[in-house]
C-alpha cells in the first residue's frame, strides 16, 4: 500500500494542476502519464476529491488519443481479464449507464449474430449516472440470462455458447471503486468513454458507439491502436453500439488507419424509420423475446441490419448486404430461437 505523501501522489499531484487549467492553458498527458495518472485515483490512496477534480478537469479539457489509451491501460490493469479460447471474437459495447431515448436491440443483434457461429463479448454495468437506464446487464437479467457471472465463467460461455457477457461489478475492480463518486458527480466523463473501448477478451474485432460524431475518429484510433485488428465506431442510438434506420456516420479503424464514411441501411433494402423509444427493462425484454421467436416482426428490419453489419465487421461474410442475408436465414431455420434457449441454460 501507498504511504501519504508517496512520490506517486506528488507526481499526481503536479499533473493535476497542469490538466485543471482550462481548455486553452491544459497540457495533453502522454499515453504514459496518463496510465500513471489513472493508475493513481484507482488506488487507494486516492481521495474523492482529488478523483472529481480529475474527473472535472479531464471533462473541460476533453481526452486525447494517447490519454484514452493510457486511461484503458490503467482499467484493464486493475481488471480482470479474459482470453477464451475461439476465433474471431467480436466485442459489442456502448455506454455502461445504458439508454433512455432508445430501444435496445443491440443484444438480439448480438444473439443473432453468436447463433451465425461469430462468438459475441458483451460488456456493462447497473446503476451508472447520468442516464441509469436499459443496460445489456439488466436486459439479460430480464431475459433470463445470467448477466453477474465470474470472469472465468464468462471465458467458457464464449467458448461453449458463443456467447458471454461481462459485468463491471464483477471484472472492472478499480473503476467500480470510483462508482459512489460517479454517483454523486452524476455527469458524464472520459470514464464512460473508455467503457465503451475496453475490450476485457481481448477480442479482434470491436464495434462501439459514441454519441457524437467528433468522438468516432478518436474511439476507433484509441482502440484500434492499443492490438485490434479492427474496430468500427458508429453514431449509435443513445450513443450505444446500435446503428439507426437512417443514415449514420461511421470511423472504421483497419490496417493501422481509420477511413470515415456514411452507412445507410437504405443501401441494403430498408427503408428509413424514425426509432422506437425506450421502454422499461421488461417491455424491452418483452420485445426482443418476441423477435428472437418470430412472434413479432416489428423490428426484424432494425435487428437484422445490425447483425448484418457485425457479421461483416467479424469477417463473417464479405459485406454488410450478405451479412443480413445470412441473418435472414437464421431467422427462417429456428437457429435465433435456439440461441435465445441456449442462453437461458
Amino acid at each position: 500500500m501507498q504511504q501519504p505523501g508517496s512520490k506517486a501522489a506528488e507526481r499526481f499531484r503536479k499533473r493535476l494542476i497542469a490538466t485543471a487549467k482550462g481548455p486553452r492553458g491544459a497540457k495533453d498527458m502522454s499515453r504514459e502519464e496518463a496510465r500513471e495518472a489513472l493508475t493513481f485515483l484507482l488506488s487507494s490512496e486516492a481521495q474523492p476529491a482529488q478523483v472529481g477534480a480529475f474527473l472535472t478537469a479531464m471533462r473541460f479539457k476533453g481526452a486525447r488519443v494517447e490519454e484514452l489509451k493510457g486511461f484503458l491501460d490503467a482499467m484493464e490493469a486493475s481488471a480482470t481479464l479474459i482470453a477464451p479460447r475461439v476465433d474471431g471474437l467480436l466485442n459489442c459495447n456502448g455506454p455502461y449507464d445504458g439508454r433512455k431515448n432508445a430501444l435496445h436491440l443491440s443484444l438480439a443483434a448480438a444473439i443473432v449474430t453468436a447463433a451465425a457461429g461469430l462468438p459475441v463479448v458483451m460488456h456493462s454495468s447497473s446503476g451508472l449516472p447520468p442516464k441509469d437506464g436499459v443496460t445489456t446487464a439488466r436486459l439479460l437479467e430480464a431475459l433470463g440470462i445470467p448477466a453477474y457471472q465470474e470472469p472465468a465463467r464468462v471465458s467458457r460461455d464464449i467458448e461453449e455458447k458463443g456467447f458471454g457477457h461481462l459485468h463491471a461489478s464483477c471484472y472492472l475492480h478499480g473503476v467500480e471503486r470510483l462508482k459512489p463518486i460517479r454517483q454523486t458527480l452524476f455527469y458524464r466523463s472520459f470514464l464512460h468513454a473508455c467503457e465503451v473501448m475496453l475490450n476485457p477478451a481481448a477480442a479482434p474485432y470491436s464495434l462501439l458507439g459514441a454519441a457524437h460524431k467528433s468522438f468516432l475518429e478518436r474511439f476507433a484510433s484509441a482502440a484500434g491502436e492499443r492490438g485490434q485488428q479492427r474496430v468500427m465506431a458508429v453514431q449509435g442510438l443513445d450513443g450505444c453500439d446500435e446503428l439507426p434506420m437512417e443514415a449514420v456516420a461511421v470511423a472504421d479503424y483497419k490496417d493501422g488507419k481509420v477511413a470515415q464514411y456514411m452507412l445507410d441501411p437504405a443501401d441494403f433494402g430498408f427503408s428509413h424509420r424514425p426509432h422506437h423509444p425506450c421502454e422499461s427493462v421488461d417491455a424491452t425484454a418483452r420485445i426482443v423475446e418476441d423477435a428472437l421467436t418470430q412472434k413479432s416482426d416489428r423490428h426484424l428490419d432494425a435487428i437484422l441490419y445490425n447483425a448484418g453489419v457485425r457479421l461483416y465487421l467479424g469477417n463473417k461474410v464479405d459485406d454488410i448486404g450478405a451479412g443480413v442475408e445470412m441473418a435472414g436465414r437464421l431467422f427462417e431455420s429456428g437457429r435465433v430461437a435456439a440461441k435465445l434457449l441456449e442462453l437461458r441454460h
